[in-house]
């Protein structure tokens, strides 16, 4: 249904009332039109919405030579504009707090790390509007004010040890499953040793 609308009538008219809004972005979601939902979702600066456009992309998408899962997303990542830049930055490091979230989180910062420059990232924090977009979102640096390298700093510093701590729960459960596949591994040569196995 929603298909032959867009066949018919081309792209959605993006309203400004909140529920139209919401439908709309669910419509990109239903259609796989992750570039538009990912503008929408910045737009309505709705980091769930977002955690949910990105979760999607990861579950759905085969491809390997993409960083998010979607071409089209790279590339808008590649060319958001820096305040959109610092809003996606915020929403990363408060998606990487939570081990629920942390894998999109790291995969989101692992693309913009790569389609980005250096200093695209630093203009963030040194842009007015953009530190703007990033202490509204609930930075640490909007009691102190900071800018450029302490501000980016402060950010690094909130990612490190999340971004640790993930790392180290990773390794103890693949450490876990070796331990299992010894187990499992010793249980089946043993179970039969000194057995002769009788074919039926």
């Amino acid at each position: 249904m929603i298909a032959k609308y867009v066949q018919l009538f081309g792209h959605f008219n993006i309203c400004t009332k909140p529920e139209y809004r919401d439908q709309d972005f669910l419509n990109y979601l239903t259609l796989r039109d992750y570039r538009k939902a990912l503008e929408l979702a910045l737009t309505m600066n709705q980091p769930g919405r977002l955690f949910l456009l990105f979760k999607e992309i990861q579950s759905s998408s085969e491809r390997t030579d993409c960083f998010t899962g979607n071409a089209l997303v790279d590339e808008m990542i590649r060319t958001l504009a820096i305040p959109d830049l610092a809003l996606l930055l915020s929403f990363v490091r408060n998606w990487n707090s939570n081990a629920k979230t942390s894998d999109v989180a790291q995969r989101v910062l692992h693309a913009t790390l790569k389609l980005r420059p250096a200093d695209d990232i630093l203009r963030v924090f040194e842009d007015e509007f953009a530190a703007k977009s990033f202490t509204d979102a609930g930075d640490v640096s909007s009691s102190t004010g900071k800018t450029g390298t302490a501000a980016i700093k402060e950010l690094v510093e909130a990612i490190i040890p999340y971004t640790e701590r993930h790392l180290n729960r990773v390794d103890q459960l693949l450490q876990e499953s070796y331990v299992i596949d010894y187990i499992l591994g010793e249980m089946d040569d043993g179970m039969f040793d000194g057995m002769a196995v009788e074919a039926y």
